[in-house]
């Protein structure tokens, strides 16, 4: 890496770190400016960059994940529970893998014979999905099965059909379009459905323990279409919570939390750059604090996840209620 490169990278966390969360972040379009430091640093094209002992390419100009990656601190904290969670899981759902960072962890963590189902409808994404699964896989054993990896072409919701896409400019932004301004459709399935189709025809694998979103605003949808796994697998949920991204696509902060309310008692509200975990209610997410805020958030309720999760969030904790 170079002195310009270095110089852009450090400015760049230097400023997440100051203002994130401060009205002059929620006041101003940073995205763009963050990319075009990147393309000045870094160029257009796609680079290759080591990640958490994976070697992952993203196209440089990605204000949303090619700094984060490249800087090395793309949702650290909730990585690394993450990572402690796929070791003893069997399922990890993925529905919004993009490029594949949580997928190509999760592959490299679960324990033979386990099962990653990615879900990436955007022919870009997708791409580099299967090029990053392909470049980080272990290499066969003698010995148990290895991972045993489903990578689906499809858009996720509440029910099955179609979808419409609108794709932006940044790899991180691709979204379900609601509003007339999408152009690209793709297939559409439900995960309540779909994914006990898949688990029927492996009777070694139960239930998911996993299910990571991130869907820019239809994560709502997503919910709804898998509301019999959230209450039956109860999951360790991966989860992204932005008031204004939901209602674009029709969803409101009540529903939501109504959703998570269905299945967890516990959630717990990320903030990374102020390196601190809010263990709550779901009902709090309705706080007019978060109201304009992306939030990260994990949510457990299985007895053997709970104290792994406690332990990560309490080193971390700053409100509890």
């Amino acid at each position: 890496m170079d002195l310009r490169q270095r110089a852009v990278l450090a400015t760049i966390t230097a400023g997440r770190r100051w203002f994130k969360d401060t009205r002059l972040v929620r006041a101003l379009p940073l995205g763009p400016v963050v990319s075009g430091l990147l393309r000045f640093s870094h160029g257009t094209q796609e680079t290759t960059t080591g990640f958490r002992d994976l070697e992952l390419t993203v196209p440089a100009g990605s204000g949303t994940i090619a700094a984060g990656l490249l800087g090395g601190f793309y949702e650290r904290l909730e990585l690394d529970l993450f990572e402690q969670l796929c070791a003893d899981s069997a399922v990890v759902v993925d529905v919004g893998a993009n490029l594949g960072i949580y997928s190509c962890l999760a592959a490299s963590r679960l324990p033979p014979e386990a099962m990653l189902v990615c879900f990436e409808p955007v022919p870009g994404n997708l791409r580099l999905l299967r090029a990053n699964l392909h470049r980080n896989a272990v290499p066969g054993q003698d010995g148990p099965a290895p991972v045993e990896v489903a990578v689906e072409p499809l858009a996720v919701g509440a029910g099955p059909g179609t979808a419409t896409l609108h794709l932006a400019d940044d790899i991180g932004q691709h979204r379900v379009a609601v509003d007339g301004d999408g152009t690209l459709t793709v297939p559409q399935i439900e995960l309540d459905s779909h994914l006990a189709a898949l688990l029927t025809e492996r009777p070694h694998l139960a239930r998911v323990d996993i299910l990571k979103i991130d869907v820019e605003g239809y994560d709502g949808h997503v919910l709804r279409g898998a509301r019999r796994i959230l209450t039956e697998d109860r999951p360790a949920l991966f989860i992204e919570f932005c008031v204004p991204q939901l209602a674009r696509c029709g969803f409101t902060a009540e529903e939501f939390a109504a959703l998570l309310a269905e299945a967890y008692d516990e959630i717990h509200i990320i903030e990374e750059t102020r390196a601190r975990v809010t263990t709550c209610a779901p009902s709090a997410l309705l706080d007019p604090r978060y109201r304009d805020r992306l939030l990260n958030i994990v949510a457990v309720a299985r007895p053997e996840h709970l104290p792994t999760v406690r332990a990560w969030a309490g080193r971390r904790a700053v409100l509890s209620h």
